[in-house]
C-alpha cells in the first residue's frame, strides 16, 4: 500500500478515536479515498478500544485492526488479521438467521412476478 493513500485513511481513524462518546449505541464511521480503492470503516469495540476495518475495492482484501487509546505509554494499532473475502461474498448465506432463506425469498419475489436473475434496484436501459 502507498503511503499517501494510507495516510487519509488512518487520519480520519485517529480522528474518530478522539471524537467523544456521548450516545449509545456510537455508530460506525466509515472512510474512502474518494471512490477510488479503499474503503475505512471504524467503530467501538471497549471502553478505549476502536476497530478499524480496511477492504481494498481491487484485491476483495479485508484487514482489521485495533487501536487502543490512553496514555502515551499505551497507545498502539494493533493489526488483527487480514482475509481474502472474494469467496465470502459468493455465498448467499452463512449462520444466517434472517425470516426467509435466499432461496425462499428468491421463490417467494419469483411467484409475485419479480425478476431475480437482474440486480434489484438497478433499471436495464430501453
Amino acid at each position: 500500500m502507498k503511503t499517501s493513500s494510507i495516510l487519509p485513511l488512518l487520519l480520519a481513524f485517529g480522528v474518530g478515536l478522539l471524537l467523544p462518546r456521548w450516545i449509545q449505541p456510537e455508530p460506525v464511521q466509515a472512510e474512502s479515498d474518494g471512490g477510488r480503492r479503499y474503503v475505512a470503516v471504524t467503530g467501538p469495540y471497549q471502553e478505549g478500544v476502536a476497530l478499524l476495518y480496511v477492504l481494498d475495492q481491487q484485491t476483495q482484501r479485508l484487514a482489521v485492526y485495533e487501536a487502543r487509546g490512553g496514555s502515551p505509554n499505551s497507545r498502539k494499532v494493533v493489526h488483527v488479521g487480514s482475509r481474502n473475502i472474494r469467496l465470502d461474498t459468493e455465498l448467499d448465506g452463512f449462520n444466517d438467521e434472517s425470516e426467509y432463506s435466499f432461496q425462499e425469498l428468491e421463490k417467494l419475489l419469483t411467484r409475485r412476478g419479480v425478476d431475480v436473475q437482474e440486480p434489484l434496484g438497478v433499471s436495464t436501459p430501453d
